[in-house]
């Protein structure tokens, strides 16, 4: 659901690659859904071959543990997120929803997002421990790049440029589910974008190489059935790294793009309230439509040593 700042703003970590490309590619606004979710199996490997190069035992044992962990999604959180869209819709035809209802809908996004990271962590964690050292440089080599590129492209830039672009950012994904924007609308954003405070891009990214250290510490731990067990903990919930100021600003920053989403849809017209229906309607007919693939009879499974 892009329409809602707070969940297009959330960046999952490069290590937890195969839970960000099942979320990203079935809430992406993506009018092939159906074909998309056929394709996972193959984009998420290589998705992953941006970070790391697997060898040819890796990338079987992955293979089995993907094909386990789509259908686990197919059969048990399409249900849930076209269940989902359907109350949405419903609420939406009627008056537009207030900041708390749509704080019960971000939770329920986040929800659907924990739950993915439960799923994965095993697996993240497992799959981190079977690389070598040469596949570990080679891993944090590309994160620490990683990290360099945004803050070149989201930190570097002149402030007024950084809210410039960020309400542009946010105009572009929003088109696809209300299309054109009014001018009390894109004021709104502007209005939402000068107001974010300066250093939340500085302490996200700090945040990141908080996470990176952390996952680079672990591996270097002695005893790999801890190491696996805390890797495992860390992937399945990575805000444990974040200070209590960074989580107080991600809190304001949750507060304010709700609030901007309430006043967008407050704001929209008959025109903008009709697509969006019909978006939602689309979606959720494609997460019903998907056709689950039968869950592999002796999938892998982490190793317990």
């Amino acid at each position: 659901m892009r329409f809602l700042p707070t969940f297009f703003h959330t960046r999952f970590r490069p290590l937890l690659l195969l839970a960000s490309a099942l979320l990203v590619l079935m809430l992406a606004g993506c009018s092939a859904a159906r074909l998309a979710y056929s394709q996972l199996d193959w984009l998420i490997p290589r998705q992953l071959g941006d970070y790391v190069t697997l060898d040819s035992t890796q990338r079987a044992w992955l293979d089995a543990r993907l094909q386990e962990h789509l259908a686990w999604h197919c059969r048990t959180q399409l249900p849930a997120y076209a269940e989902w869209l359907g109350t949405l819709r419903a609420e939406l035809n009627g008056a537009p929803p207030d900041p708390e209802r749509l704080q019960d809908h971000v939770r329920q996004l986040e929800t659907f997002i924990d739950a993915l990271l439960g799923e994965i962590a095993p697996t993240a964690a497992e799959l981190a421990m079977r690389l070598d050292q040469r596949q570990r440089d080679e891993l944090f080599a590309r994160l620490d790049e990683r990290v360099e590129e945004a803050r070149a492209e989201y930190l570097d830039p002149p402030v007024a440029q950084q809210q410039r672009e960020r309400a542009e950012r946010l105009e572009r994904r929003l088109r696809y589910w209300l299309g054109d924007l009014t001018p009390e609308q894109t004021a709104r954003i502007q209005q939402w974008s000068a107001a974010l405070p300066e250093q939340n891009t500085a302490n996200w990214l700090e945040n990141r190489q908080r996470l990176h250290a952390a996952a680079r510490d672990l591996l270097a731990e002695p005893d790999q059935g801890n190491a696996r067990l805390q890797l495992t903990r860390l992937f399945e919930a990575p805000a444990a790294v974040r200070t209590a100021a960074y989580q107080r600003q991600i809190d304001a920053s949750r507060d304010q793009a709700v609030a901007l989403t309430a006043d967008l849809l407050r704001l929209a017209t008959d025109r903008q309230r009709a697509r969006l229906d019909r978006r939602l309607a689309g979606l959720a007919t494609d997460f019903q439509k998907v056709r689950c693939v039968k869950e592999p009879v002796a999938a892998l499974r982490p190793e317990s040593s």
